[in-house]
């Protein structure tokens, strides 16, 4: 024992030096494990599937006449249905007789309601056609507006027939309305009762 004091008493310089070389290495040896880099787990990113873009939504262009507060030609998306025509002209008037429309029905382009005054039957209108009340509307002076009144022209068609009058003069004959691309003989025949030159 008194060996081991007296070597550490005469040597203290060398016990320094190895304490301090012990401490080196062990403070090194951590050094060297806290800059290991740690493995980052990557988890694969899943792409979302591009989905597919909307087409853009078509116009329809809606002619509703009859017992509405403000009939006229309307402008609705592909998919909307009689009752929302309705709303869009303002609602229906106090002698409407909305038993005889079918609101849920999908409406087409160029489509015409016709909603009926209490009283009115199906009957009733064709029979009105052929006699009297509505004087037939003159295809040479007629605007976009009058065709409205006249069943199975809509607003394509009546501005078909404008043009057509602009860039050939005035029509001679009913017959004439033929040349108008989309109006046949079929087409005329139905027309003729409601129109006139």
């Amino acid at each position: 024992m008194e060996k081991i004091l007296k070597f550490s008493r005469d040597n203290k310089a060398i016990i320094v030096l190895i304490f301090l070389a012990l401490g080196f290495g062990i403070w090194n040896l951590n050094t060297k494990q806290a800059s290991k880099p740690v493995p980052i787990k990557t988890e694969s990113i899943q792409k979302k599937p591009d989905l597919p873009k909307k087409s853009a939504e078509k116009i329809l262009m809606i002619d509703i006449q009859g017992a509405v507060k403000s009939p006229g030609v309307y402008r609705l998306k592909e998919g909307a249905i009689t009752q929302e025509v309705i709303k869009l002209a303002g609602g229906i008037t106090e002698d409407a007789d909305i038993k005889q429309v079918n609101q849920a029905q999908k409406v087409t382009d160029q489509m015409q309601i016709i909603v009926p005054r209490i009283g009115d039957t199906s009957e009733n209108k064709t029979e009105n056609k052929g006699s009297e009340s509505k004087s037939p509307v003159n295809i040479n002076s007629a605007k976009v507006e009058d065709f409205q009144a006249v069943t199975g022209i809509g607003p394509k068609k009546a501005q078909k027939i404008i043009e057509f009058r602009e860039q050939n003069g005035n029509f001679k004959s009913l017959k004439d309305l033929t040349k108008v691309s989309g109006i046949g003989d079929k087409t005329l025949e139905s027309l003729k009762d409601q129109l006139t030159v």
